[in-house]
């Protein structure tokens, strides 16, 4: 008896390999220093919900097995090669794991503290632990940022930073303008792996 086929696995860069060397420099010089200047807090509160609710929309009515099932997708500018191989759950479940990484990190910067560790981009890639529950756990996710941004940040001002594996020291103004702005490359990535 023949055994299912497996999609084969492409083979890609590593986690944490990061970004071409022109895309990263000029994100990191150019681009987000213009950001941070443009994205008021609210604006930028603005932006990660209606990313979200963008990523909601695009996920809600798919079947367990289309959330699961990886796509292969030609590289964006913002996410690594190793990124290029996701299912739409792994998307989402890289947006909560990367996310409240970020939420956490926003609070205690806008408390004065530098938090503990290290950011490491290898570490913040999904496994899979939502499989079919992960539009869910997404929707909650989104509420709780909210909440946590409205209810516990301190000063949104601080001058306390936190460095960015890519793209150097950064206040919890800078973190939570990156926080919208990384919803939003993974909400053109989803698109890409849903054909739309």
């Amino acid at each position: 008896m023949n055994e299912p086929r497996q999609t084969p696995h492409p083979k890609l860069d590593k986690p944490g390999a990061g970004l071409p060397f022109l895309e990263a420099f000029v994100a990191k010089y150019f681009l987000l220093p213009r950001a941070y200047r443009r994205i008021t807090w609210e604006k930028a509160d603005a932006m990660f919900q209606k990313q979200g609710r963008i990523l909601v929309d695009l996920t809600q009515n798919l079947s367990a097995d289309r959330l699961q099932q990886p796509v292969l997708i030609d590289r964006i500018a913002g996410i690594e090669d190793s990124s290029r191989f996701w299912s739409p759950g792994m998307v989402l479940e890289h947006l909560i794991i990367v996310g409240s990484h970020m939420m956490r990190a926003i609070v205690e910067l806008s408390r004065g503290m530098v938090p503990t560790g290290k950011v490491d981009v290898a570490a913040v890639k999904p496994k899979g632990a939502y499989a079919a529950g992960a539009v869910g756990v997404f929707q909650s996710f989104l509420a709780q940022y909210a909440d946590t941004m409205n209810r516990e940040v301190v000063d949104r001002n601080s001058k306390t930073t936190l460095a960015h594996p890519w793209f150097g020291e950064m206040n919890a103004h800078q973190w939570h303008c990156l926080a919208a702005l990384h919803q939003g490359i993974h909400r053109k990535q989803m698109q890409r792996i849903l054909g739309k």
